[in-house]
């Protein structure tokens, strides 16, 4: 028994729907709503530039959203969403007969557009959609420079002490062997200053404060042996030791306010580099919308103009 009312209408099963739904895509009407969208946001953006909302430099600077202004943000964002709005529309409107898939063309359009900004930003002309793709390029960039700071400061840091402790042992042996007694040998001065050098070097060493006494007195012989007495070998050591624990100190010092700057510029790169994210993200969402109603509107116009009678003159 047939329990179809209307058993002369074919049944239409899930698999044909799904067809029909497959079918009733332009890609076409796709890509024209993506060039008319694109196109138009050009357009806003020389409009903008030529108003004076697009003096920033979002890929050179540490912050770029700080160097844009709020009325920059409403134009770009306003110009955006109408652009996708209108792409969105004209998909809609260029679609198949009947179609009631309007919103998908519309929705299309931004997908095709978000993806065509990531390819255009990647290959470094960010510049081809206006200054929105910049800071958005400029922004992601962010992710890596906190990272960056603290490497670089470690680094400067770690050379700067280096160059601090070569110059002072330096000025140490100089010291004890610049002003030689007069009829000393040349050779005598030589081996006076390596000896010294050397024991200087094992003194301050890294490590060697378990060895502490022992290097303190071969440097104390190093410097006798050169004809420096007992008192003032003593006393010069001990002045030595005070200038070089004095600056470790500083040294120490410095390192941990550079640290600390670093760690707060790549706090402060974090905290921009969120708000961005969830701006972006709040931006994308809207132009999704945008374009999807856009292209629910075209598709209801384009039925409206299929329906209403032409007047015949």
């Amino acid at each position: 028994m047939n329990m179809n009312p209307d058993a002369s209408a074919p049944e239409v099963y899930p698999s044909d729907r799904f067809g029909r739904f497959c079918r009733s895509l332009s890609w076409g009407a796709v890509l024209a709503g993506l060039t008319a969208a694109l196109a138009l946001q050009v357009l806003f953006m020389l409009l903008g530039a030529g108003l004076g909302f697009a003096i920033y430099s979002p890929i050179t600077d540490a912050n770029p959203i700080s160097d844009l202004g709020t009325g920059a943000v409403i134009v770009h964002g306003i110009s955006a969403v109408f652009s996708l709005w209108f792409g969105g529309w004209v998909a809609g409107r260029f679609a198949p007969k009947g179609c009631c898939v309007g919103w998908l063309h519309g929705f299309l359009v931004w997908c095709a557009a978000t993806v065509a900004g990531v390819l255009i930003v990647s290959a470094g002309a960010g510049w081809a959609l206006g200054d929105l793709s910049k800071l958005v390029g400029g922004g992601l960039s962010l992710a890596g420079k906190p990272a960056a700071a603290l490497a670089g400061s470690a680094g400067d840091m770690a050379k700067d002490a280096a160059k601090k402790s070569t110059d002072t042992f330096s000025s140490f042996i100089d010291e004890a062997t610049g002003s030689p007694a007069s009829g000393t040998k040349a050779s005598a001065t030589i081996r006076a200053k390596r000896e010294v050098g050397m024991a200087v070097a094992r003194l301050f060493a890294p490590g060697q404060d378990a060895n502490m006494a022992t290097n303190r007195a071969t440097l104390v012989k190093a410097l006798t042996d050169s004809g420096m007495s007992q008192a003032d070998a003593d006393k010069m050591v001990t002045e030595w030791t005070d200038s070089y624990n004095q600056l470790k100190a500083d040294l120490t010092a410095a390192k941990n306010e550079a640290e600390a700057k670093a760690r707060e510029a790549a706090d402060k790169a974090a905290h921009v580099l969120a708000i961005f994210s969830l701006c972006a993200f709040v931006a994308f969402v809207i132009g999704a919308v945008a374009a999807s109603l856009g292209g629910c509107h075209g598709a209801c116009r384009a039925r409206k103009d299929e329906v209403t009678p032409v007047a015949v003159l």
